[in-house]
């Protein structure tokens, strides 16, 4: 059995003779067998089918390091946790701790770090690139069977991990709104239009939408106990969540009547999620405006939101840059560093592709959180 069959097994299993698109992703991308973030192939970098800004160069990840140095001291945490979520291969979060190590040695010995990974190819990735870390690390599936099991102090990271979810698409028509199903097709499998599942439909009764005829938009339900999770899992500090999206207003615009679904395959991005099942990357943009809303509810404060170049600039990045006299690109380490920091601040790119989302919880009225404040103003 392949993924096709399990998908279409589970098509033809319902009335409808369909599912919902949600569904179709889930499967799609985290079938325990065939799901594409569950198998074991690259999916970052030349070898793969996307690049991330951690997977550009390091300075990446040292300048997040800051940031998270920063926060755990001006906060006077004692025993600071880093906690990353879907943390890929690992390169990242070694990035960060190799910054920490040589600029925080403190803080670096008396941290512990979580790494929040469902697939168990990303995490043995992540095992064999921290293996050189001698600090405590601890590995758990989901983020609900970590705040089960703790509640920590400290930061909250994530890169590109909530466009990841699953979501609901749904298009306004002169009758309401519909739902894009999945169907077998003889071609594979294809859409068609239906009634809003009921979880879907409480949560559309709730907006105040006004949005023409026409206009499709992706719904992100699994955001709303995302948040919870991470409030439970975080009893004081920060939450960074990066990522590319938008507010609401600016997210549901009628230039992007056609919604923001992108899929990724070998470094060609297309917009037919039904190409390659299980053998391509499928993602959404995220509604930041329902990350901050579904947050607050759980006592995480938004502090700051900006534009990935702004908020690097802000935390030091140009600092990283190299001063040299090289004159071969291929061979230069300076020139290569250099190089990746214009990416990442690329406004065109990655720096205004993607953005930044500070949320502060049990840290009001904390002198240092008004200079953080300050800092991404």
């Amino acid at each position: 059995m392949d993924l096709y069959a399990v998908i279409h097994r589970e098509i033809e299993s319902r009335s409808e003779r369909a599912i919902p698109f949600a569904r179709y992703m889930e499967l799609a991308l985290y079938h325990p067998v065939y799901g594409y973030y569950m198998s074991d192939k690259p999916k970052v970098g030349k070898d793969g089918d996307f690049f991330t800004s951690a997977s550009v160069h390091p300075v990446f990840g040292e300048t997040l390091a800051d940031v998270v140095a920063d926060m755990w001291r001006i906060s006077q945490m004692q025993a600071p946790v880093l906690v990353e979520i879907g943390g890929g291969t690992g390169r990242q979060c070694c990035n960060i701790l190799d910054r920490l190590q040589q600029e925080a040695p403190d803080l670096y010995q008396a941290m512990k770090v979580i790494l929040i990974e469902t697939s168990p190819y990303h995490r043995k990735l992540q095992e064999e690139a921290l293996s050189a870390h001698d600090v405590p690390k601890h590995w758990y599936s989901s983020l609900a069977e970590a705040a089960d099991k703790q509640s920590i102090e400290g930061v909250i990271l994530s890169n590109e991990w909530l466009d990841a979810f699953p979501v609901h698409i749904v298009e306004k028509s002169a009758r309401g709104w519909q739902e894009v199903w999945v169907s077998s097709q003889e071609s594979g499998f294809g859409e068609e239009k239906g009634a809003v599942t009921p979880a879907l439909a409480a949560f559309l009764e709730e907006q105040d939408w006004k949005l023409p005829n026409g206009m499709r938009i992706e719904i992100n339900l699994g955001m709303e106990q995302a948040a919870r999770d991470v409030a439970r899992l975080l009893n004081r500090g920060f939450v960074v969540t990066i990522d590319y999206g938008d507010r609401q207003e600016d997210l549901y615009h009628p230039s992007r009547k056609n919604g923001t679904l992108m899929c990724y395959y070998r470094h060609q991005a297309h917009d037919n999620p039904f190409a390659h099942p299980g053998e391509e990357d499928i993602t959404a943009h995220v509604n930041f405006s329902a990350w901050g809303d579904f947050g607050e509810r759980e006592g995480l404060k938004e502090i700051a939101y900006l534009r990935q170049d702004k908020f690097l600039i802000r935390s030091g990045l140009l600092h990283k840059a190299v001063a040299h006299q090289d004159r071969d690109p291929f061979t230069s380490v300076a020139m290569k560093r250099n190089r990746a920091i214009q990416q990442l601040i690329d406004p065109a790119g990655l720096g205004g592709r993607f953005r930044v989302m500070v949320q502060s919880k049990a840290i009001e009225n904390h002198t240092g959180l008004r200079f953080l404040e300050e800092v991404w103003r």
